[in-house]
């Protein structure tokens, strides 16, 4: 296997738009896990749920280092929120901060991705956006609840 330019790889993921160059990045049968995504490989409907929410999403990678197969980045995100309680009107603005580790195949395809982001910071933000705009759901599970649905019996490895 080539040793993949980590440099030249984060730049691309940046400038990425859309769940079919998201998907790109991924090997037939590559996983995706977060938090709130159990490992699942269907990223193409990771990548759609979330533009569903964050139409705008964009993501920064701070710091990326990496081997041969291997690669951990740091990374700042931010879109505007237009989830549950914040389907009409303009949204507003989320900013997180993460880790990913990802595992690639020779051909520098992604096997395996994993998210680490503070929930609580997320969670944070959106329910004092939906709160100025006067729309904060009764339960945190609310605002989850869609994803939860989503990949219910969804593809696992």
């Amino acid at each position: 296997m080539g040793s993949v330019d980590w440099e030249a790889w984060a730049r691309r993921f940046e400038q990425s738009r859309g769940p079919e160059a998201f998907a790109a990045f991924f090997a037939p049968g590559g996983t995706f896990c977060d938090p709130v995504t159990p490992t699942t490989t269907d990223v193409r409907g990771v990548a759609e749920h979330t533009a569903g929410i964050f139409p705008d999403w964009r993501q920064r990678v701070e710091r990326i280092r990496g081997g041969d197969s291997w690669a951990f980045f740091e990374w700042t995100g931010g879109g505007t929120y237009r989830g549950p309680g914040a389907e009409e009107g303009p949204g507003f603005p989320v900013t997180l901060e993460g880790a990913t580790v990802i595992e690639v195949d020779a051909d520098g395809r992604v096997t395996r991705w994993r998210d680490y982001l503070d929930t609580n910071a997320a969670l944070s933000q959106v329910t004092a956006g939906l709160q100025a705009a006067g729309a904060a759901p009764g339960e945190t599970s609310d605002l989850t609840a869609d994803w939860e649905a989503h990949f219910a019996g969804g593809p696992q490895p």
